[in-house]
Formats: structure tokens, C-alpha cells, sequence
């Protein structure tokens, strides 16, 4: 019998070690932490947020895309409010007039928009190596981000996934 060449013994390793570190469903990050400024001009810091589950919603209101799934991630994370579900809405507009003014059309609160500067919103889509908006995660009271993806996915399911229990 011959003996397999190096290559095809190379590959075969980047194949098994490729599988065992391939990122699963399972796999969770603890989010990162950042103070921002709301456009209602307190300072957020996503950690004294903890004990709550936090939707960080990155978009900006040039971004067809965002316009299109805002209200509805926005009706969406209003459902469970009052179970103490928060929404963080980044934009990464050009100024804070632009963000405040899609957002009020919307009807989001200035306390749910955050903005400071666009060089402080980029530093935190660069924390959270985000490329392209929008995007959206769910941190849950932990602080574990439990989903990363496309604002459509953050539905009542995946929300009441990572709620405490009523009455609990």
C-alpha cells in the first residue's frame, strides 16, 4: 500500500480541525461592553444594562434596509418592554440630527437611539465586528450575546427564549 502524500494528510487534519472549531448554534460570546451617548444626551453603558435582555440594533437611516426592518424590530422589542427587554438602536448616521429625526418619525424614544459621534458608533460596530447593516444582536440578561444576524430574526420566539420566567 502506498503511503498518502503529505498533502492529502494536510488536508485531512485542516478537515477534522475545521469541523471541531467551526462556530455551531451553540456558540456564544460574552458581549463586549460600551458607553455610548442617547440622543436624549445620557451616557448608556450596555453592562449596566445586565439583568436585562438587550436587543443592539447597528442601522442608520440612509440604509434602505434598516428603514425597512426599524419599525418592525422596533414593534417587536415594544412587546416586552415590560418584561424588561431593551433596545439599543446604534446609527451610524453622519449626524445626530439625521438619526433624531427617523427615529422620531418611527416613534423611537431618544433614549433608545444612541449616537455621541460617528467616530465613537464606529468604534463600537468595530468592536462588535460587524461589516455590514443592518444588525442586530441579542444579549441576554447574562450578558451572552445569543443571537447575531439580520433584525428579522429577532422575533418573539427568540426573545421569550431568553426572558427569566413570568413571575420568576
Amino acid at each position: 500500500m502506498k503511503e498518502a502524500s503529505p498533502w492529502i494528510l494536510a488536508a485531512a487534519v485542516f478537515v477534522v480541525l475545521l469541523v471541531v472549531a467551526w462556530p455551531t448554534a451553540e456558540t456564544v460570546e460574552l458581549a463586549s461592553d460600551f458607553s455610548l451617548e442617547a440622543l436624549d444626551g445620557r451616557t448608556v453603558t450596555l453592562s449596566s444594562l445586565r439583568g436585562r435582555v438587550v436587543v443592539v440594533d447597528f442601522w442608520a437611516s440612509w440604509c434602505k434596509p434598516c428603514t425597512r426592518t426599524m419599525p418592525a424590530l422596533h414593534e417587536t422589542v415594544g412587546r416586552y418592554a415590560d418584561r424588561g427587554v431593551v433596545l439599543l438602536a446604534i446609527s451610524l448616521d453622519r449626524s445626530a440630527e439625521a438619526a433624531r429625526d427617523y427615529a422620531l418619525e418611527i416613534g423611537l424614544a431618544e433614549g433608545d437611539v444612541l449616537y455621541g459621534s460617528l467616530a465613537a458608533t464606529r468604534a463600537v460596530k468595530e468592536l462588535y465586528g460587524v461589516v455590514g447593516i443592518p444588525r442586530t444582536f441579542i444579549i441576554d440578561a447574562e450578558g451572552w450575546i445569543r443571537y447575531s444576524g439580520w433584525p428579522d430574526g429577532v422575533t418573539d420566539e427568540a426573545l421569550a427564549a431568553w426572558l427569566p420566567a413570568e413571575g420568576a
